[in-house]
């Protein structure tokens, strides 16, 4: 399971609008890389509804949250060898690393492997192949409260519930 961390030491914060696009892309990115590295898994769906919650910080008594993206797995089935398991990570890898992410950690076990990476801000990306291949972000904390609210972070349709207003932490 992977957490939040709230790593931000400047005097700003991102805002629920950059931090949602950031989100998104960085999801779409990486679909899209294991996607062209194995076709065959179709596309990314949400299993999971995405949400905002609190990151259990705040900023200039501001409560701040952090972004949970959907759980996205593929519609289809991975190819079944470690081979092909490890080549998907390393796309993942590779898409992380060129937002600037090093890799946190990697498990493998019973017939599942997962990387997980996060970068200075603390931005945590999760891929794990097993059955299926499953993907979700966790954002670094953010300011809640949107211009032009996104209804999703994920790269296909769904739906979500929209991030509510910023309130004072006392």
């Amino acid at each position: 399971m992977m957490s939040a961390l709230p790593v931000h030491s400047s005097d700003s914060i991102p805002g629920q609008d950059e931090t949602h696009g950031r989100i998104h892309e960085l999801l779409s990115a990486v679909t899209t890389a294991v996607l062209e590295q194995q076709p065959g898994l179709i596309t990314f769906g949400d299993h999971r509804p995405q949400r905002d919650r609190s990151s259990g910080s705040s900023w200039h008594g501001l409560q701040t949250l952090c972004h949970v993206s959907a759980l996205l797995t593929s519609s289809g089935l991975p190819e079944d060898s470690a081979a092909a398991a490890t080549e998907l990570l390393d796309a993942a890898d590779t898409i992380a690393r060129s937002r600037g992410m090093r890799r946190r950690s990697e498990q493998q076990g019973c017939g599942i492997i997962g990387r997980t990476w996060i970068d200075a801000t603390g931005d945590l990306l999760e891929v794990i192949v097993g059955v299926r291949v499953a993907v979700r972000a966790i954002s670094a904390p953010f300011l809640p409260g949107s211009l032009s609210p996104r209804a999703t972070t994920s790269p296909t349709s769904a739906l979500s519930p929209l991030t509510p207003p910023p309130r004072l932490v006392r």
